[in-house]
């Protein structure tokens, strides 16, 4: 867990607007003790809401990492019941690429959480180095995307998703933390009309928009950071908040470096996405996608290492007689000495291959002779070159006679590596030498364990080894069932029998029954792991919608407009004026209804003196036009359509 130092402040886009916070100076708390538990050593970074500090917990005798909230959010506090909820919303999350979440409290001080210390740096200060290696910058939006993939099916969108909350462990781990402004992906607390806080560099174009989030939000975050892993900067990073938003919005990304493997290239145009449609149906795909991807930027990186080695051969005939030897002529005399055995030939040739390097510097370095200097400058270059000869020989038995020795120690056992989790395979096998290479497959084993290796453990084998290990992709996926057309309780039902989750969300849907599914994602027949959730469009219960509202005198008004529903209704007031009152019996106006999709008179009724009167039209959807004539007195009337879904 970590942010890193930056100016107090930040930006929040909402309704599309732009408001800069710039906030006070914080106190420092380091040398404090907060609730006389956990002890604060020192600040390691600090954000818009608070500050994070290295400290330990006296309890437990561990490093832990506390971030405490600033003074001014603590005062509010609607504001500080919606942090502790979502600090024990993230305390549930179990997964080892998540920061984890031990304790949370209200100290003296303020609000604060107790959280995993993760050693290491963060993506972000790692990216201050330039651009990643392909296949570094692909593991590692892999992992992410399995992190963000176990949080959204507990319900938690991250929502913040960039380098400084991506955190590059000492051992190797990757690991997701500060969920400092997520959201639950059920219930009120997606209100699509809050203010959303975010980062503008990496903030989804329906975040921009105001909108909920989703996992298609995340999805657009992560292929936001791995595109900065490749280009060495994000899509879009000069500008305002509103700036950025917009070309998050509407500007396509700029092309990224030709090194970029074409699949690599793949995963970022389509999670970068405008539309969350045409993104990764969710984090998984898109992880196991980049997983897929791995061989090409594995064989785009050997390419470039291959372009980068020196050929070790000398481009003439002249120099020393070492500049002569030929890299089978090495292989051979390793062979010779240490034997048969790959990798220790391959030691023995490296070294003999940098001994010849530095006598060809000694002797010229480009390998072609000096000028004569006189007549007989012949016999002296040879004359240098084999005492340049006798010089090195004893070099290179030094070196090997050092390959022998090393080439007899250069073996390990295999380690254990079943029943661990990715980053303790690749901790372990690093400690013992050996190189893990990953596959998968479904098994009943939790996602992401090591469930099989070859060769076996305890094989003794040379080190740098390749063990392939088998890690489980979980139970096998399921398919979904179709729910729509069903009732809500029914269809919610069938999908946890289907070992899914669901969500419910109500939206408008006239051509349909009140309570009854009429969309559903995923799509019925797709596959989706096992506990993933399935999001579900119920229909709401209808309710009188009003669309227009006129009025006026006597005859020569109409008004135009489209129904939805099945019925509609017109409310209306209409009083008479002038002569009427001496009348016995008095003639209003009339009301005529078209039907505008066939052009027919759908029926008529006429005004009657009074407030509040309405006139119900069992119609169905459709194009009207409501005309009104007046009759044989002067009338004032008003009146407004109100449709039924």
């Amino acid at each position: 867990m970590g942010e890193r130092p930056r100016r107090a402040g930040g930006a929040v886009v909402g309704a599309g607007k732009e408001y800069s916070l710039v906030m006070p100076r914080a106190p420092d708390l380091a040398g404090c003790a907060l609730d006389e538990r956990y002890e604060i050593h020192e600040m390691l970074g600090e954000g818009t809401f608070g500050r994070v500090y290295r400290g330990a917990d006296r309890r437990l005798g561990r490093a832990v990492a506390v971030k405490v909230i600033k003074p001014w959010w603590a005062e509010d506090s609607a504001w500080v019941e919606r942090f502790h909820r979502e600090a024990r919303l993230l305390a549930r999350l179990n997964d080892p690429g998540v920061v984890q979440i031990f304790d949370i409290g209200h100290a003296e001080e303020g609000p604060y959480y107790v959280a995993e210390l993760v050693p290491g740096t963060s993506l972000a200060e790692r990216l201050e180095s330039g651009a990643l290696a392909c296949e570094q910058a692909r593991e590692i939006a892999e992992r992410m995307c399995r992190a963000l993939a176990s949080a959204h099916r507990q319900g938690v969108m991250h929502c913040d998703v960039k380098p400084a909350n991506v955190l590059l462990g000492d051992d190797g781990t990757v690991k997701v933390g500060d969920f400092g402004v997520a959201r639950l992906a059920e219930g009120s607390s997606q209100d699509p009309s809050a203010t959303i806080a975010g980062t503008p560099r990496y903030m989804s174009p329906e975040q921009a928009r105001g909108r909920p989030a989703t996992a298609a939000t995340d999805i657009y975050s992560v292929g936001v950071v791995l595109y900065e892993m490749l280009a060495g900067r994000p899509p879009f990073q000069s500008g305002s908040a509103v700036e950025l938003a917009l070309c998050h919005l509407q500007d396509p990304p700029p092309p990224l470096p030709s090194r970029v493997p074409p699949r690599l290239r793949a995963v970022v145009e389509r999670a970068l996405a405008k539309d969350p449609a045409d993104r990764f149906r969710d984090c998984e795909e898109m992880a196991e996608v980049l997983h897929e991807a791995r061989t090409e930027t594995e064989r785009a990186a050997a390419t470039a290492r291959t372009a980068r080695r020196p050929n070790g051969s000398s481009p003439g005939g002249g120099g020393t007689p070492l500049q002569g030897v030929a890299d089978g002529e090495l292989s051979t005399a390793a062979t010779a000495i240490v034997g048969p055995g790959a990798h220790a030939q391959r030691a023995v040739v490296d070294e003999a291959k940098a001994t010849v390097a530095r006598t060809r510097r000694y002797s010229g370095g480009d390998g072609q002779a000096p000028p004569p200097s006189s007549p007989s400058g012949g016999h002296g270059r040879r004359r240098r070159g084999f005492i340049a000869s006798l010089a090195v020989l004893p070099l290179i038995a030094v070196a090997l006679g050092a390959a022998v020795l090393v080439g007899q120690r250069a073996h390990t056992n295999v380690p254990e590596l079943r029943g661990l989790r990715l980053g303790g395979v690749v901790a372990r096998a690093r400690r013992l030498h050996v190189r893990p290479a990953f596959s998968r497959r479904h098994s009943d084993a939790a996602r992401g364990t090591a469930i099989a290796q070859r060769p076996a453990p305890g094989t003794r084998v040379v080190n740098g080894t390749t063990v392939h290990v088998v890690l489980s992709a979980g139970p096998p996926p399921v398919t979904v069932p179709s729910v729509v057309g069903q009732p809500a309780p029914g269809a919610e039902s069938q999908i946890a029998h289907a070992g899914l989750r669901y969500s419910t969300s109500t939206v408008v849907a006239p051509e349909s029954e009140a309570g009854v599914v009429v969309r559903q994602s995923p799509g019925p027949a797709s596959s989706a792991p096992r506990g993933s959730t399935v999001a579900l469009s119920v229909s709401e219960t209808p309710r009188w919608r009003p669309l227009t509202t006129f009025s006026g005198v006597d005859d020569g008004h109409s008004v135009a407009f489209r129904i939805l529903g099945r019925r509609w209704r017109v409310s209306y007031s209409m009083g008479f004026r002038g002569t009427c009152e001496f009348l016995v019996v008095c003639g209003g106006p009339h009301a005529e209804v078209l039907n505008l999709d066939n052009d027919s008179a759908f029926g008529g009724f006429d005004l009657e003196e009074g407030e509040s009167q309405t006139h119900v039209v069992d119609s169905g959807p459709g194009l009207y036009r409501l005309q009104v004539s007046g009759g044989r007195d002067s009338a004032r009337w008003s009146m407004t359509v109100e449709d039924l879904y």
